[in-house]
């Protein structure tokens, strides 16, 4: 290898060890604007603050995070932004550069407590499987309650109504086998965010019940946590 070709391989290396999360720049779904470099760094500020934050709650937390970006306006219409997470150690990001504000005002206001439930996911999912309705309750709604309470943001997804405790009882009748799309997202019935508004109460529930956070819960099974967020409705 050339010395100079080895020393730039070497300075690139030590550059991106520099930072906690390596972020990746992804080709948007046709309608996108290219993100600006002060954008850019901006996203990569906001990911590498998030994570030390998270590390220090999550001992299990991979290693080597991922966060991929792309522009699109396939996103929550309230936030303007969406994510998922892929394990073992990947996040996918959406944020739709059309919105007033532009991209800048969606990173500020909620990339850090969409990265704080994406996390907590990574960590959660990649020790408890999801194979129930519940699961996918419970593990949405600790991730939940981790972001609005350690980002210190409401969330529409968790704002269960009065009446939750209905909500509780028409879930747990169902099948294991019930599909969760319907119940995650848009109900046939109108109802959104049917199983996020669930899972948050049963955590809130669970919370108090055992003086533990959500990231101490975080690896805590399903049923413990029902049962957990029984003792506080007998």
């Amino acid at each position: 290898m050339r010395p100079f070709l080895h020393l730039c391989l070497v300075l690139t290396s030590a550059a991106c060890s520099e930072h906690e999360v390596t972020v990746d720049f992804y080709p948007g779904d046709g309608h996108e604007l290219e993100l600006t470099r002060r954008e850019r760094h901006a996203i990569q500020e906001i990911a590498d603050a998030t994570a030390v934050e998270a590390r220090q709650l999550f001992p299990a937390l991979p290693t080597a995070l991922v966060l991929g970006v792309e522009t699109g306006t396939q996103v929550i219409e309230e936030t303007g932004e969406g994510a998922a997470a892929h394990s073992p150690n990947t996040v996918y990001w959406t944020v739709d550069a059309t919105r007033r504000g532009g991209v800048a005002a969606i990173v500020d206001r909620q990339l850090r407590a969409t990265l704080f439930h994406e996390l907590h996911h990574l960590v959660r999912d990649g020790h408890i499987e999801r194979r129930s309705l519940l699961d996918a309750a419970v593990a949405e709604g600790m991730a939940t309650v981790f972001e609005r309470d350690q980002a210190g943001i409401r969330v529409p997804w968790g704002d269960y109504p009065e009446n939750v405790s209905e909500w509780v009882e028409e879930l747990m009748a169902l099948p294991e086998t019930e599909d969760p799309r319907p119940w995650t997202f848009l109900h046939p019935d109108g109802r959104r965010w049917v199983a996020y508004k669930v899972g948050t109460y049963l955590v809130d529930q669970a919370v108090l019940a055992s003086g533990r956070s959500p990231a101490e819960l975080v690896l805590t099974p399903t049923s413990e946590v029902l049962e957990l967020a029984r003792s506080r409705c007998r």
